[in-house]
């Protein structure tokens, strides 16, 4: 079981990778706004728009609040499956845990 949920989360993990990559998209302020506190959490050392950024958003999705999400979906740089995915996989994670799951 382990073995298919870490082949899951990789497989997202590299859809939304890709995604970010093939993005052209300039930061916008909505993802300035809802992210800040993700960024600064999980991917300071990175400058903002860079590739590097990205494949640190991209390595910690499961941890990004939603309100992040719901920004980078507004921007393109997701679609509104992955979010969902994404939102799926964390909802399940927080259940096993035994926790309540996160809001939208």
């Amino acid at each position: 079981m382990r073995v298919e949920h870490a082949k899951a989360v990789f497989a997202g993990a590299a859809t939304i990778i890709l995604l970010f990559s093939a993005s052209a998209n300039a930061v916008t302020e909505r993802q300035k706004r809802d992210c800040k506190a993700d960024y600064n959490r999980y991917c300071k050392q990175y400058k903002l728009g860079t590739e590097g950024l990205r494949a640190c958003m991209s390595r910690n999705i499961l941890k990004v609040s939603n309100r992040c999400i719901a920004a980078l979906v507004a921007a393109g740089d997701m679609t509104q499956a992955q979010a969902d995915n994404v939102r799926r996989k964390k909802a399940k994670a927080a259940k096993a845990r035994g926790q309540k799951a996160p809001r939208r």
